[in-house]
């Protein structure tokens, strides 16, 4: 396995020469991979014994105890003993939370929002702003917060998002080092790769909503773009018998004009939305077969749920009348469903420095 950065016996991250473009893994290589996969399994499980880690990396005891003690002598992890009511407590590793810390941005149209996370991915600080202009101030406000080394600053953009991304980087990669630029749908599925449900076989697919509607495609355990990054920009879908597209009918900003305009409940608009987001679900089921589908965004908690248990009954009714409908998965909830881009955000400069890529 390539990587593009190494850790070292010290853990400072050391860059591969570019040029060098011969297949063979050299002992580096694999040092930095079980590293880096041995973090991750720290940060995804807790505290691990050596036994637990040898079970998962299928490696010997032996070999995990030089991997940990390289991490430890770095300061990226610290053993203590496990609580036990037997007289025997196993020595277990944990991630040192205050060794490392990133940045992650999330930059929509109408503002955004910024936050501090440490190593073991919970947030530590964060701040909203209304303008890019404000995006200098707000860092210097929340990095102060980081006690150990800031490794780099995520920066997910939402479609429409008035901002350069070479401008971006003038204006803030000197405040935070290494700046990571990605789409917000990226994001979103890399947090819930990281921190939810993981990468489940076939694949998986998150679709934001709030001021459009779109997806995020891990296939293969890869992020899918497609053609100029333009995969599962799924806003302007037709579907129903009205025609409708999703962006007319299954936003926030749609739903605010409902609630506007007929001063009622949001029955009939979730109702509506649920319906032509499931015509989207067996679109995308019926192409990729993904092993699950998670909806996040800026919906108010009770109305996502809502829209959810009503794509579910959209669903039941479609068992009923199609045989393929039962293998298309029941859509949940993003495990982070607000937080989600933001820190998926965050954790890039992780995945490039520490974490598996």
């Amino acid at each position: 396995m390539k990587t593009a950065r190494r850790l070292s016996v010290s853990g400072s991250p050391r860059a591969r020469d570019p040029s060098d473009a011969r297949p063979g893994i050299s002992p580096v290589d694999i040092a930095d991979h079980n590293s880096r996969t041995t973090l991750g399994l720290l940060r995804r499980f807790g505290p691990l014994t050596r036994q637990e880690l040898s079970r998962r990396l299928g490696l010997t005891e032996p070999a995990i105890a030089g991997i940990v003690q390289r991490l430890a002598t770095s300061g990226l992890v610290a053993g203590r003993k496990r609580a036990s009511t037997t007289r025997y407590a196993a020595l277990e590793f944990a991630l040192c939370p205050d060794a490392a810390f990133s940045l992650g941005i999330s930059i929509a149209p109408e503002g955004g929002e910024i936050v501090l996370i440490d190593l073991s991915c919970a947030i530590r600080a964060r701040i909203g702003f209304t303008d890019v202009k404000e995006i200098g101030e707000a860092i210097e406000s929340i990095r102060h917060v980081a006690s150990g080394k800031l490794v780099g600053c995520g920066v997910a953009l939402a479609p429409g998002t008035a901002i350069d991304r070479t401008t971006l980087e003038d204006c803030i990669s000197e405040m935070v080092g290494a700046l990571h630029v990605l789409d917000d749908s990226e994001a979103a599925i890399g947090a819930e790769r990281a921190l939810g449900i993981g990468d489940p076989e076939g694949g998986l697919v998150t679709i934001l909503i709030d001021d459009t509607v779109r997806a995020g495609l891990l296939i293969g355990g890869r992020p899918f773009r497609g053609i100029h990054g333009l995969a599962g920009q799924i806003g302007d879908m037709r579907s129903g018998v009205d025609g409708a597209t999703l962006n007319e009918v299954a936003t926030l900003p749609s739903l605010e004009r409902h609630m506007a305009a007929r001063n009622a409940s949001a029955d009939a608009w979730i109702t509506v939305a649920a319906r032509h987001l499931h015509e989207a679900v067996l679109a995308i089921s019926g192409f990729i077969a993904p092993g699950a589908i998670l909806i996040g965004g800026s919906l108010p908690d009770e109305i996502l749920a809502s829209v959810i248990s009503s794509m579910a009954r959209e669903r039941e009714e479609k068992i009923r009348d199609l045989v393929i409908a039962p293998w298309i998965p029941v859509v949940q909830p993003a495990t982070h469903p607000k937080d989600g881009v933001v820190l998926g955000a965050a954790l890039r400069p992780f995945n490039e420095t520490l974490f598996p890529a």
